[in-house]
């Protein structure tokens, strides 16, 4: 039990005195997430509402693929983007390997599902004749699309808080393609394997304790969206 209130302690000192290494995590995780959530729903959104709305053939097969993709595991979204950018992969010219960039890229596999079948799910249940209206009364695909979407928003930001989620805490991209390599691509879930694995307990807890409130924030906006939604 000692060893537990030791790590304890030294974890609350590290957030406390905002320790550079453990803060600087923070920023990579917060910086790649946002920007692989932007970059994946300015195409799942728009791409969950096409299928929702105009219901083309084939969307069986397109939203069991999303859906599919949804749980395939981080470290294998990882090795997928791995091999785009090693030296000897398709993308090697750009040198992108154990950058920012590649996290994002990796981070933003793992969004595009959640958003495009959560606005598939959202906007296949609103009237089409609405949606068929608008556009006959001189609105534009983007114009009646944004009508559309805004009448689902709260579904939208649930899972937006969902991808956020899962990307902000996930493990296999950011040490895959991220590398860990310390104040450069190193996140908050990274740091707490590394310095586990060099026995710093008081250090690896110290990123877990800012994980545990993430995880706590998003449970209280999911609660506060569902009652919302409920309303």
């Amino acid at each position: 039990m000692e060893f537990l209130w030791d790590g304890l302690r030294e974890a609350l000192r590290l957030l406390v005195t905002g320790d550079a290494r453990v803060f600087h995590a923070a920023f990579v995780s917060i910086l790649c997430t946002v920007s692989a959530i932007t970059l994946a729903g300015l195409v799942a959104i728009p791409y969950g509402a096409w299928l929702g709305l105009h219901r083309p053939r084939g969307r069986a097969g397109q939203v069991f693929f999303l859906r599919v993709w949804m749980f395939v595991p981080t470290v294998v979204v990882g090795l997928l983007v791995y091999g785009l950018l090693t030296r000897h992969g398709p993308l090697g010219g750009l040198d992108l390997l154990y950058t920012r960039i590649a996290i994002v890229g990796g981070e933003a596999l793992l969004a595009f599902p959640i958003l495009g079948s959560a606005t598939y799910a959202a906007t296949r249940d609103l009237d089409p004749v609405a949606h068929e209206t608008a556009r006959t009364l001189g609105a534009g695909w983007a114009r009646a699309m944004l009508k559309a979407l805004g009448e689902v928003r709260i579904s939208l930001l649930t899972a937006v808080l969902l991808a956020f989620a899962r990307c902000f805490s996930e493990l296999g991209v950011a040490i895959t393609v991220g590398g860990s390599i310390e104040m450069r691509t190193r996140t908050l879930a990274s740091t707490v394997v590394l310095d586990l694995s060099r026995g710093r307990f008081g250090e690896a807890l110290a990123p877990g304790i800012i994980l545990i409130l993430l995880a706590c924030g998003i449970t209280i906006g999911a609660g506060i969206l569902a009652r919302e939604s409920e309303r």
